[in-house]
């Protein structure tokens, strides 16, 4: 796939997409506005509806393979209510199970690390990096089973293009070229597997998900919020969007930069692979992921719903996929970078969405509106709506509040 996709052509389409925007002064837009009930953000129902059917019934987007850098690698995962322990094993492959043993449902492992096997802390047994069932400690005493039957309960899990995804159900098809459908080989050229990991960083906030999501997903704000950091670094309310997955529910957002204007004055025949400087790529992997692709770095945000509808965690992992001291986004160190894009989102986006959500608490406003301008909201609050078997259809207009 690699061999045959032309990335180039991929970058030049996009650049070419953006001086006709800016010569229009236009940008991606739908026909029309959308009116969403804040019931979105604060039923509790509906909440409880999404974490037991877009969430569990959906693959989920772990780790890049760089987190599982080596056979003997393992990594847990807990965020969804199922622990998840992943495994590279000496063939090399990807393995995903139920973190429980199968004597008494002891917890086998806690972060990430190496091991040669598996055995539980609680009762000794052992198994194999495949979930295979080896040793039953004191056997002689314990009685005589039937091994087979005690394997590691397997969860569906697919390593491709970089990315590892898991099923947190054993029924759940888990199909990365399905997911990623017509921009496939886009991700397949970006070699994502080797980036390194820089740094990590968690918000536990009193916001629902969907709510901080939707920060992620239009650039109609990026003048007016991010003047002081990113004002002078990308064209704000201008923006490209495309879809792709199944029913088209993931988005991907080109974000141009400022400094695109210097590819007018040459030939687009000498125009390279370098022009991917020139924007930022934010791709949406349905129902949770915000993944910033860039030359230099990989911006992973993985949002996951709390206790309560009012409540979420963001994980960001920054990725470095240059070595140190290459060119970054504003900045040349990877760990600078790092910090440089944890402090716009925490002072920034989210200092915003924390405080859209008091207001949606108070239930006096009844709906918020999405612009022509930012069409991928529409699309993508629209799958949330498929996926816990509703439409999504436009609030009643009224006038909260006034007399």
């Amino acid at each position: 796939m690699n061999e045959k996709f032309d990335d180039r052509a991929a970058y030049v389409d996009i650049v070419n997409r953006v001086f006709t925007h800016l010569d229009a002064g236009t940008t991606d837009s739908n026909p029309d506005v959308l009116r969403v009930p804040t019931s979105l953000y604060t039923d509790p129902e509906l909440f409880e509806l999404e974490k037991e059917t877009i969430f569990r019934r959906s693959p989920q987007f772990v780790c890049f393979s760089s987190d599982l850098p080596e056979n003997g690698s393992f990594s847990t995962f807990d965020e969804m209510g199922v622990p998840v322990l992943l495994t590279r094993d000496n063939t090399g492959a990807v393995n995903a199970f139920l973190n429980a043993c199968t004597h008494r449902a002891g917890r086998l492992k806690d972060g990430s690390g190496k091991t040669a096997s598996l055995s539980c802390p609680y009762h000794a047994w052992g198994f194999d990096l495949k979930g295979q069932l080896r040793t039953v400690y004191e056997e002689k005493t314990f009685g005589t089973i039937d091994k087979s039957y005690y394997n590691l309960v397997r969860l569906p899990a697919e390593e491709k293009y970089g990315m590892v995804f898991v099923g947190l159900a054993p029924d759940v098809k888990v199909s990365i070229d399905e997911m990623l459908g017509e921009m496939a080989p886009l991700f397949a050229s970006w070699n994502l597997g080797t980036a390194k990991v820089v740094n990590r960083h968690e918000w536990h906030m009193k916001t629902n998900w969907k709510l901080a999501l939707d920060t992620f997903c239009e650039g109609y704000h990026f003048t007016p919020l991010h003047k002081a950091t990113l004002g002078d670094v990308s064209h704000g309310n201008l923006s490209l969007v495309d879809y792709f997955g199944p029913e088209q529910r993931n988005h991907r957002v080109a974000f141009p930069n400022t400094s695109i204007a210097k590819l007018r004055d040459r030939p687009q025949s000498d125009w390279g692979l370098e022009i991917f400087h020139e924007f930022q790529l934010v791709h949406f992997l349905y129902p949770n992921i915000s993944l910033l692709v860039s030359p230099s770095a990989i911006e992973l945000f993985q949002l996951y719903p709390g206790k309560s509808v009012d409540e979420h965690m963001t994980r960001y992992s920054c990725y470095w996929r240059t070595q140190e001291g290459g060119p970054g986004w504003g900045v040349d160190d990877p760990q600078a970078h790092f910090e440089f894009v944890r402090d716009i989102v925490t002072k920034e986006d989210y200092w915003v969405s924390a405080n859209v959500m008091k207001s949606l608490r108070g239930g006096l406003r009844s709906f918020n509106t999405f612009g022509r301008n930012e069409p991928a909201l529409h699309n993508m609050h629209r799958a949330f709506a498929r996926g816990v078997g509703r439409v999504l259809e436009q609030a009643p207009l009224v006038k909260d509040g006034q007399q």
